[in-house]
C-alpha cells in the first residue's frame, strides 16, 4: 500500500516530524516500511513558462511557434502541436537539458525546419493524470522561471507500506493516521463529508433489497443526480496515482479515492442502467452469467452473492462490477454503494472466479462496518465536488444483522503477567481509548473494553495487552527472564515409536512427505472412494473448495504429491506419508483421528545401469515394505487376503490384517482413478492404520547361534483354486510344520495347460532344522506330511 505523505498529513498533523522519525514510529507499532520513495526526484529544469507569443509554423499546419519566457534573458522559441493555450498563459516549460518523469532528457532539436529550445508540457508528460489533450495551464500568480514541483505538488514522499491481514482497518489512510495521531498525541482530522441535499428523496427513485442477510450484513445506498462525467482534476489524479491507482473518470476516481482513505470499498452504478431502478443483495442462480467491467463472462454458481437490480446480476458482490451497469461518459445519475459483506463469502468467491481487486481484498479480511455509512457520505461530498451533481435526500441504510462491540474484561495486571513490566491503569486506559476502544466500568483492577467493530484482530485480553505495548514502546520493557520452572519433557503416546518408524522408513529408502489436512469430495470421487464423504467432516469456512474436507484418507494427498513429481520426471516414486485421519463418529457432533500410514511406489525398482535392465516395481515390492513396517513396530505377521476395493485394480487389491484385525488395503491404483489425478504408468499404494501394530511392544533382539545340525529341505507343490491368495497357503504351511519348521518360502506360482482352468500351482520350499540333533527322514515325513493334510483340508488342495 502507497501512501503520500502530503495526504497522510490531511488527518494528523506530521508537519514537524522527519520522515526518519514517521518511519521509525510506524515500524514500532507494527507497520512494516517496504519502501520510501521521493517523486519528482527525476523531474528536473521544469520551470514555469510564461506565453509571449504564438505563430503558425511555417512548414506544418498542426504546429505552432512560440516564444516562452523562462526566466533567461532573453525569450525560447519552443515549438509545440497543443491548442488550448493563450498569449499570456503560464505553463510548464522544459528547458534544455531538463529531464521528465521516466528519465526523458529534453535537447535541443529541429521541427520541421525550425529549432526548438524546449518543451512545453502537458499534465500527463508530468505524471499529474492522463490528460494530454493540451498543455497544463497554471496558475497566473506563479512567478516566471521557478520550479513547478513546488506549486504542483511534484515533490512527495511516497511510503510504500505492508499491510498484514489481521489489521484490515490499516487499508485505510485513516486508519493509519489514527496509528499515528495515539502515539504523538495529536488529533486525528476526519475529512469533510457534508453534501448538498435536494428536495428530491432517495427511496422515491430506488430501492434496497437484501435476500442474503448472513452474507450481507448491511447495505446503503445514496444518490446523486446531475453528475457530469470526465477527467478528474490534477489534484486528485496526482494522489491516486502517487498511490499506485490508475486515474479513469471523476467520478470512479472519488470512490477510489475515498476507499484508499478510509479503506470501505465502493462502487457506482449508472442509476438508469438498472432495471427497475432498484438494487437485490441476493446469491446468483446457478449457471447464471455476468459480463464483468473487465469485459469477462463469469458463470457463476449459487455460492456467489450478487448484486441484482429487477432482472439480472449487475455486480459480483465485493469483488467487480458489471459491464452493463458501469458510469460511462453519458451518466447522469449514480447510485452509490457502500456495504459490508461476509468475509469468507467473498474469499470464496474471489478464489473461485480467480478474481482479485482492491475491494475483495479489504473485505475478505473483514471491513468496517460502522465505516460504511461514513464513507458514502464523503464520496457523495467528493462527487460533488468534483463532478457537480446534487444528493438526493434520504440514506437508504439496510442493516439486518446488528454488530456489536466485542466486549472484553480487561485486568490491569495482565500486562505485568505477561511482559514483565508495569503500566500504570491510567496510561493503559489513555492508550487503548486514543486507539478508538469503549472503556466502562472501570475498578481499581480492571475495566470493561469495547472493541470497535474495525479491530477484528482484538478479541481477548490479550490483544489489548499487544496494544498497550505497542504505544507504550518495546524500549520501555526492561528485559527479564520469564519465571519458568523446568519440567520433564512429556511425549504423546507411541511418539518416539512413531519417529524411529519415520527414520526406518527413511534409512531403507522411502521419502517422507508432508500434506495438509484437508480434501474435497471432488478428489474424493476421483478416487473412487465417494462413500467416505458421508463421514468426512466439513469446514465452515474453507479456504477454497478443494479444502472443504478434514482428510478421510491419505490416498488423495499422495496420489497429488505422485502426480506432480511424474510431471517433473521424477518418474519413480517411493514416497511415504505418516499422519492423522479425521471422521465423523456415530455419536451426535463427535469426531474421531486415527493415524495412518500411506506408501506409495511407481516407477522403477531400480535406476537404469549399464549392467542391468530396471525392472518395474509391483505389489510385491509394496508387501516388502509392510512387512518391515510390523517387523519395525512389534515382529507382527502380516497377512493378506483377497479383497475388492474401488480405488485399485479388479483383482490386484489384497486387504492387510494382523493378529485377526483388518488395518487396511493395498494394491494396484485403478486406471481410472489414475488418469483423474493425472498420471500415466502404474502406480501401487497401500495405506494401514497402525494402532493395531502399536499395541504390542517391540520384543528385544534374539540372537541365535549358527546351527550345529544340517537342515533337510523340502518342496511341496499344492494345486487350489485360483482365488486362494499364496500368502495364506503360506501362513497355513507354517503353522502346521511344528516347530521343525524353521523357514518357508514360495518360489513359484503357475498357471498354464497343465492345470485346469480356475486352478494355480503354487510350491514351496520348506526348511526342516532342529538345534539339538540330527533330524531323520522320518522327522521331516512325519512334518511334511502334516503340512500336505493341512493344506488338503483348509483349502482343499492336490498335490502336484
Amino acid at each position: 500500500m502507497k501512501i503520500p505523505l502530503s495526504w497522510l498529513n490531511e488527518y494528523v498533523d506530521l508537519n514537524d516530524i522527519s520522515v526518519e522519525d514517521i518511519c521509525d514510529t510506524m515500524t514500532m507499532l507494527g507497520l512494516e516500511i517496504e519502501s520510501v520513495e521521493e517523486t519528482g526526484a527525476d523531474i528536473q529544469n521544469i520551470v514555469v513558462g510564461h506565453i509571449q507569443s504564438i505563430e503558425p509554423h511555417p512548414d506544418a499546419d498542426k504546429l505552432v511557434v512560440c516564444k516562452t519566457d523562462v526566466g533567461e534573458d532573453e525569450p525560447v522559441t519552443i515549438v509545440c502541436g497543443a491548442s488550448n493555450m493563450s498569449v499570456g498563459d503560464k505553463v510548464p516549460t522544459a528547458r534544455i537539458g531538463g529531464t521528465l518523469p521516466g528519465g526523458f532528457k529534453i535537447g535541443k532539436r529541429k521541427m520541421r525546419g525550425v529549432a526548438s529550445q524546449g518543451m512545453m508540457c502537458s499534465a500527463k508528460e508530468l505524471g499529474l493524470g492522463e490528460d494530454h489533450s493540451g498543455l497544463l495551464i497554471l496558475d497566473k500568480s506563479l512567478e516566471i522561471g521557478t520550479d513547478v514541483r513546488g506549486p504542483l505538488g511534484l515533490n512527495e514522499t511516497v511510503l510504500e507500506i505492508e499491510v498484514t491481514p489481521n489489521r484490515n482497518d490499516w487499508s485505510g489512510l485513516i486508519g493509519i493516521a489514527r496509528e499515528l495521531s495515539a502515539h504523538y498525541k495529536r488529533p486525528l482530522l476526519i475529512p469533510d463529508s457534508s453534501v448538498t441535499i435536494s428536495t428530491t428523496n432517495t427511496y422515491d427513485v430506488t430501492s434496497i433489497t437484501i435476500e442474503a442477510p448472513d452474507l450481507c450484513n448491511r447495505y446503503i445506498g445514496r444518490v446523486v443526480k446531475g453528475v457530469k462525467i470526465g477527467p478528474s482534476p490534477e489534484w486528485l489524479q496526482k494522489r491516486l496515482i502517487d498511490a499506485g491507482q490508475r486515474p479513469i473518470n471523476n467520478v470512479v476516481d472519488a470512490t477510489n479515492y475515498v476507499l484508499l482513505e478510509t479503506g470501505q470499498p465502493l462502487h457506482a452504478f449508472d442509476l438508469n442502467k438498472l432495471n427497475g431502478n432498484r438494487i437485490v443483495v441476493r446469491q446468483a442462480k446457478d449457471g447464471e452469467i455476468i459480463k464483468t467491467i473487465d469485459q469477462e463472462e463469469r458463470k457463476l454458481s449459487s455460492d456467489t452473492l450478487v448484486i441484482a437490480d429487477a432482472k439480472d446480476p449487475v455486480a459480483v458482490a465485493g469483488v467487480m462490477g458489471g459491464f452493463d451497469s458501469e458510469v460511462g461518459e453519458d451518466t447522469l445519475d449514480i447510485m452509490l454503494e457502500s456495504a459490508y459483506f461476509n468475509p469468507s463469502s467473498i474469499r470464496k468467491t474471489s478464489r473461485t472466479l480467480n478474481l482479485i481487486s482492491e475491494a475483495s481484498q479489504r473485505f475478505q479480511r473483514g471491513t468496517d462496518i460502522d465505516m460504511v455509512p461514513l464513507a458514502a457520505d464523503r464520496a457523495c461530498h467528493l462527487i460533488q465536488e468534483v463532478a457537480g451533481g446534487e444528493t438526493l435526500a434520504g440514506t437508504i441504510d439496510e442493516y439486518p444483522n446488528l454488530i456489536n462491540p466485542v466486549e472484553i474484561q480487561h485486568n490491569f495486571d495482565d500486562i505485568s503477567g505477561r511482559i514483565g513490566t508495569s503500566v500504570p491503569s491510567e496510561t493503559q486506559l489513555s492508550i487503548l481509548e486514543s486507539l478508538g476502544f469503549g472503556i466502562s466500568e472501570t475498578t481499581d483492577s480492571s475495566a470493561s473494553v469495547f472493541s470497535p467493530p474495525r479491530r477484528h484482530d482484538a478479541t481477548r485480553s490479550a490483544d489489548l495487552v499487544e496494544e498497550i505495548l505497542r504505544h507504550f514502546g518495546f524500549h520501555n520493557v526492561e528485559p527479564t527472564l520469564p519465571k519458568i520452572s523446568p519440567t520433564e519433557t512429556v511425549y504423546a503416546p507411541n511418539y518416539k515409536r512413531l519417529q524411529h518408524l519415520r527414520t526406518q522408513l527413511t534409512n531403507i529408502g522411502l521419502t517422507e512427505i508432508y500434506t495438509w489436512a484437508f480434501t474435497s469430495r471432488e478428489d474424493l470421487i476421483n478416487a473412487r472412494l465417494k462413500d467416505l464423504i458421508d463421514i468426512a467432516i466439513a469446514l465452515e469456512n474453507p479456504l477454497s473448495e478443494k479444502n472443504e474436507l478434514m482428510r478421510p484418507t491419505l490416498i488423495p494427498s499422495v496420489l497429488h504429491v505422485a502426480s506432480s513429481n511424474i510431471r517433473k520426471t521424477a518418474k519413480n516414486i517411493r514416497i511415504f506419508e505418516l499422519a492423522p485421519v479425521y471422521f465423523q463418529t456415530q455419536e451426535a457432533d463427535s469426531s474421531s483421528q486415527q493415524d495412518r500410514l500411506t506408501i506409495c511406489l511407481s516407477g522403477d525398482r531400480t535406476a537404469n545401469h549399464w549392467s542391468a535392465t530396471a525392472d518395474p516395481c509391483d505389489a510385491y515390492d509394496l508387501k516388502g515394505y509392510l512387512e518391515e513396517v510390523a517387523a519395525l513396530l512389534g515382529d507382527t505377521e502380516i497377512v493378506l487376503k483377497s479383497a475388492d476395493q474401488p480405488t485399485y485394480a479388479m483383482g490386484e487389491c489384497v486387504s492387510i490384517h494382523t493378529k485377526g484385525n483388518h488395518i487396511g488395503y493395498m494394491g494396484r491404483i485403478h486406471k481410472s482413478v489414475a488418469d483423474k489425478f493425472d498420471i500415466d504408468q502404474d502406480i501401487y499404494i497401500a495405506e494401514i492404520q497402525i494402532r493395531s501394530l502399536l499395541k504390542k511392544k517391540r520384543s528385544h533382539a534374539k540372537f541365535q547361534q549358527v546351527p550345529e545340525h544340517p537342515a533337510s529341505l523340502r518342496d511341496i507343490a499344492v494345486v487350489v483354486d485360483e482365488s486362494v491368495p499364496a500368502g495364506e497357503i503360506k501362513s497355513s504351511a507354517t503353522k502346521a510344520g511344528g516347530k521343525l519348521l524353521q523357514n518357508v518360502e514360495i518360489f513359484d506360482i503357475f498357471t498354464g495347460e497343465q492345470v485346469a482352468e480356475g486352478k494355480k500351482s503354487i510350491a514351496l520350499n520348506l526348511t526342516f532344522q532342529s538345534h539339538e540333533r540330527t533330524l531323520t527322514d522320518k522327522d521331516t515325513d512325519k512334518a511334511w506330511n502334516k503340512i500336505v493334510k493341512t493344506l488338503q483340508h483348509n483349502f482343499n488342495a492336490e498335490l502336484r
